[in-house]
C-alpha cells in the first residue's frame, strides 16, 4: 500500500547556502564543524562585549549615583552580574574542554571526534588532515 507522500516525485532537494551544496559525507562533516566553530567563537567574542559594555555601564552608574543608597547598590549589582556572567562563559568553555579531555573527544573542534580520526595537536598543529585534506 503506497502513502500519499510516497507517490509524489520531489526531485532534487538542496538546502540553503552553504550547507545546501556539501557533496559527501565528509563535506558534511566540514560544514558542520565549520558552523559549529564559527557559532562558539561569535557567541564568546559577544559575551566578551556585552561584559565590557556591562561594566562600562555599571561604573558611569556608580560615578553618576551621586550618593544615593540605591542607586549605588544597583551599579554593584550590575558590575557584579557582568562578572558572574563572564566567569560562566570562560568556566563553560572550559568545562567543554576538560569533559572532551576525559571522554577523548574535541568538542570544541569536533571534525576528528565525527570522522573518527585523531587529528594530530588536536587541531591546531599545522599540516593537513590525511583524510579531509583541510588544515589540523
Amino acid at each position: 500500500m503506497k502513502l500519499l507522500a510516497q507517490g509524489v516525485p520531489l526531485g532534487n532537494i538542496n538546502g540553503i547556502g552553504p550547507l545546501g551544496t556539501v557533496a559527501t559525507q565528509t563535506d558534511a562533516f566540514v560544514a558542520f564543524t565549520t558552523v559549529l566553530s564559527t557559532t562558539v567563537g561569535v557567541l564568546t567574542v559577544s559575551a566578551g562585549i556585552w561584559f565590557i559594555f556591562q561594566i562600562f555601564g555599571g561604573s558611569l552608574q556608580w560615578l553618576t549615583s551621586g550618593g544615593d543608597k540605591q542607586g549605588l547598590e544597583a551599579a554593584k549589582k550590575r558590575i557584579t552580574h557582568a562578572i558572574v556572567g563572564l566567569l560562566m562563559v570562560v568556566l563553560s568553555y572550559a568545562l567543554i574542554s576538560i569533559i572532551g579531555l576525559i571522554f577523548g573527544l574535541n568538542i570544541l573542534s569536533p571534525i576528528g571526534s565525527l570522522l573518527g580520526i585523531n587529528l594530530p595537536g588536536g587541531g591546531g598543529g599545522g599540516g593537513t588532515c590525511p583524510i579531509i585534506g583541510v588544515p589540523c
